[in-house]
């Protein structure tokens, strides 16, 4: 183990994994077909099918069939992408390390054993009161919820699955932003920054794309209900607070690096002002140094090719291939429900 080599304490994760040895993609999908065995099961002892038959009505068209699948997809899909996270980021760290961008002093968040479980089973509790905000805000009816005409079997498992859902999100929330933000750090703590070979960056830049795929998942998920008017506020609220974390947790595990590029790009152009005034030790610091005797032009050159180096790890057209390719599921879904809408309008 070399001096920079962050520890492999055991990740959140690792119990469960370890126990069933399968790979993430296979659990994800055995637990999504149990619960919607379970589901199935569930409608045919409670009549649920036969109601559906006798109305002519699909079980997409039924809100409470509809909403039974989403959670046990979205049930199945948020475990799968903590374990995902927690494995990418232990990649990501890996390959710091390997890069040896701290030379001889890692900082202690590069070493460092991944985050308590404590904190983050606290931000999952915590996270459970949305089940009830949710509730309310399609029903919009408090005294509802207390009445026993209410708690049929399709809402206590709506109830049950979304609490399970809404822990393990809170959880995963939880831990995608302690990661951004130890990635943050690390980007602060590093001590130069070579704005020639920028290849050692790229896990700041991987961090980042995956932190966002856990936000996108649950619009594409949102957006399923958007056909559906009693879901408007929900969708929101809930979509907005989630936009708005999938912008966050872009941007922090690249904040700190911007910050350490562009204080390396000052410098440097510093250092070529120093020299064009005719400083003799000026490029002592810079890669013009293997150069003996660099002229104006070459100090000009080299000045416009400093400006031009991006502050952030990730180019525009990266960005945009990767939001395109997550978002298509969105897109598609969202395209969905605003045509039903329209063809429902024109028929009435």
């Amino acid at each position: 183990m070399s001096h920079a080599e962050p520890a492999r304490a055991g990740l959140w994760t690792d119990p469960i994994f370890a126990a069933i040895r399968l790979p993430p993609f296979a659990v994800g999908a055995l637990l999504a077909g149990l619960l919607l065995a379970a589901l199935i099961a569930l409608a045919a002892a409670t009549g649920g099918l036969a109601e559906l038959e006798a109305r002519g009505l699909g079980w997409w068209e039924h809100r409470d069939g509809r909403l039974g699948v989403l959670l046990a997809l979205l049930g199945a899909t948020l475990p799968t992408a903590l374990r995902y996270h927690e494995l990418g980021t232990r990649r990501n760290l890996e390959a710091l390390a390997r890069s040896d961008l701290w030379g001889a002093s890692p900082p202690v968040d590069l070493r460092a054993a991944p985050v308590g479980l404590s904190r983050g089973i606290r931000v999952g509790l915590m996270s459970l009161l949305i089940v009830p905000v949710i509730s309310f805000s399609i029903d919009r009816q408090p005294g509802l919820y207390f009445t026993r005409d209410y708690w049929g079997m399709a809402q206590i498992w709506h109830w049950l699955l979304g609490s399970a859902i809404c822990f393990c999100g809170g959880l995963l929330t939880y831990r995608v932003l302690v990661d951004a933000r130890r990635f943050a750090a690390l980007a602060r703590a590093l001590p130069r920054v070579d704005l020639l070979e920028r290849e050692g960056l790229l896990p700041f830049a991987h961090q980042g794309l995956r932190a966002v795929i856990p936000g996108l998942i649950i619009l594409t998920f949102l957006a399923l209900n958007l056909g559906d008017r009693d879901f408007w506020m929900a969708i929101l609220a809930l979509g907005g607070l989630t936009a708005a974390q999938l912008v966050g947790f872009l941007v922090l595990p690249l904040a700190g690096l911007r910050e350490r590029v562009r204080a390396a790009k000052r410098e440097e152009i510093a250092r070529v002002h120093a020299a064009i005034r005719g400083d003799p030790g000026a490029l002592r610091e810079s890669p013009l140094a293997r150069n003996p005797d660099p002229n104006l032009a070459d100090l000009l050159a080299w000045r416009r090719f400093v400006e031009s180096v991006p502050e952030w790890p990730i180019d525009a057209s990266t960005l945009g291939h990767t939001a395109l390719y997550l978002g298509i599921p969105l897109l598609s879904w969202v395209g969905a429900a605003l045509v039903e809408r329209v063809v429902d309008a024109l028929i009435r």
